[in-house]
């Protein structure tokens, strides 16, 4: 993964030690001594650095001003070589990242340069994108076990074609194995984007060990494939894409209302198995809380999520078997609730659904306090 730089300096001993600073952090370096002809290839190309040595100040300025104006270096990590410390604070609010002060010396330009390199490498891998053609199964709020197509793959997110438009802001769940593998992997995610023919922009929320480690390795493999065959304006990177605006049909107070309930509703059946398919009304929320094993001093963090009365569900990677008695502790700010329970059912990579074991009164009265809480918040927020 080789960074390209475009370093604008004129002075021939300043092009001598970061010449040699570049060379040695394997970083490559287009000099461009004009001011005016490193605006073209700001306009041409994209760089990862851009290394500002002018003699103007307003040269050094404009440059700075046209590359953040510009659609391909808008983001690009800007170093300027400065006189002194005047004026570092108003570079700073351009965007400037870094600062190396003259006299160049050759081993804190190798520090400073160092320390851009880490944060570019950084930059790359999690957004280093790979094409991969591979079917998953999806559990999502109003439906299970569906088919989708992974559309390409990078650290922390992944393009989907799920054939059909889901809820805003929806959490989904994922079984799939990549191309060559045989290890299933399984994580969660939150579509921040979709368009109107079902693809959408997943970012990860919850990713087991397991399941990282083996995407990881398999980026690492097929990442340069993919950045050698593919253009950068094909890459589809998990933002909101430039789309038609749909002509929508204002929704009357009463239909707003109706389609939150409904989502509640299907938020619900996700988290929900046959088992615990009853009469009860359960309530979307996302409480942290605390889960141990029957018997173990063990705390597990998690969140509580979909509450009723007769249990909940834990978000966590790593779950107990099916079967296993827990006890869980909730706070809120008004009560401090412990509860035992069953694992009824497991998600290895999300969580587990528990079913309360509520022996007294005392107990059954707090998860009816735990539950008007509850309740009360979703009403504050709707």
């Amino acid at each position: 993964m080789t960074l390209s730089t475009l370093l604008v300096c004129a002075d021939a001993a300043a092009v001598d030690v970061l010449r040699r600073v570049l060379e040695e952090l394997g970083m490559k370096a287009e000099l461009c001594s004009d001011p005016v002809r490193a605006g073209v290839r700001l306009a041409q190309e994209r760089f990862d650095l851009i290394v500002l040595d002018c003699k103007k100040q307003k040269d050094m300025l404009d440059l700075l001003i046209g590359s953040r104006a510009s659609r391909l270096n808008d983001n690009t990590l800007a170093v300027v070589v400065a006189e002194g410390q005047a004026g570092t604070p108003h570079l700073f609010s351009l965007g400037v990242n870094f600062v190396v002060y003259k006299p160049i010396a050759y081993d804190r330009a190798l520090s400073s340069l160092r320390a851009v390199q880490t944060l570019l490498y950084r930059d790359k891998r999690r957004k280093a994108r790979a094409s991969v053609h591979t079917q998953a199964t999806v559990d999502y709020a109003g439906g299970q076990q569906i088919k989708a197509t992974l559309v390409d793959l990078a650290e922390d997110g992944m393009a989907v074609n799920f054939g059909t438009k889901l809820p805003p802001t929806c959490r989904v769940y994922f079984q799939f194995q990549l191309p060559g593998l045989k290890s299933i992997v399984r994580l969660s995610g939150q579509v921040v984007w979709q368009d109107w023919n079902g693809r959408a922009g997943v970012q990860f929320v919850d990713v087991p060990q397991t399941s990282r480690r083996i995407m990881s390795e398999w980026l690492q493999s097929n990442i340069a494939d993919t950045r050698n065959s593919e253009p950068p304006s094909a890459a589809v990177s998990v933002q909101l894409p430039a789309q038609p605006k749909e002509v929508s049909v204002p929704k009357t107070p009463a239909e707003t209302q109706d389609g939150k309930v409904r989502e509640r509703d299907a938020m619900a059946r996700l988290r929900t198995e046959t088992y615990n398919r009853r009469g009860q009304d359960r309530y979307a929320c996302r409480l942290g809380a605390e889960v141990f094993k029957a018997g173990s001093q063990v705390r597990n963090y998690c969140h509580l999520s979909d509450l009723s009365p007769g249990g909940c569900y834990l978000e966590m990677p790593l779950v107990f078997p099916q079967g296993s008695a827990v006890e869980i502790t909730v706070r809120t700010h008004e009560l401090k609730l412990r509860l035992s329970g069953k694992v009824k059912v497991s998600h290895p990579g999300h969580g587990m659904g528990i079913s309360f074991a509520l022996s007294t009164p005392e107990e059954k009265s707090g998860v009816q306090q735990l539950i008007d809480f509850v309740a009360a918040t979703a009403s504050n927020h709707e």
